[in-house]
């Protein structure tokens, strides 16, 4: 719109603000009729987004972090166990704190559940590809020498 025509509007929409609109019975009754008729359909459509979200949640529809975490590591054979110091943000801590109280999990638990998810994910894009594969690994060796 240019500016001409938005000033063209602005001048019909104030002259018509002085000037006196009747409306008759039939007209109200119309506009209040369609008014209920929009309110009911709002009402509907806020029914069937609840009752979606409802069937969501009672369906047992796990989002991914849920699904990952209520899946157990595998075990392994290796008994040793490395250290790792992790700072996080307030929100990322608070984030990592309600995951363990909704999973009963520790938070040791809870980060050991979604590290093997990643690195499992990863692995298993690979596919075929036995060089990518190999790529992936050596990088991960070569950081902890």
């Amino acid at each position: 719109m240019t500016n001409a025509q938005r000033q063209a509007a602005f001048r019909t929409r104030h002259k018509a603000a002085g000037k006196p609109v009747t409306v008759t019975k039939k007209e109200h009754d119309e506009l209040v009729l369609e008014c209920e008729r929009l309110r009911e359909e709002l009402a509907q459509a806020c029914r069937a987004v609840a009752k979606h979200r409802r069937r969501e949640v009672g369906d047992g529809v796990l989002r991914a972090a849920s699904a990952v975490l209520v899946q157990p590591v595998p075990d392994t054979t290796e008994l040793d166990e490395k250290r790792l110091a992790v700072t996080l943000g307030v929100r990322e801590y608070f984030s990592l704190d309600r995951l363990a109280v909704h999973h009963g999990l520790t938070k040791r638990a809870v980060i050991e559940r979604l590290l093997w998810w990643a690195d499992d994910s990863i692995v298993r894009s690979f596919g075929d590809d036995d060089a990518a594969f190999n790529r992936y690994l050596n990088r991960v060796t070569k950081n902890l020498e």
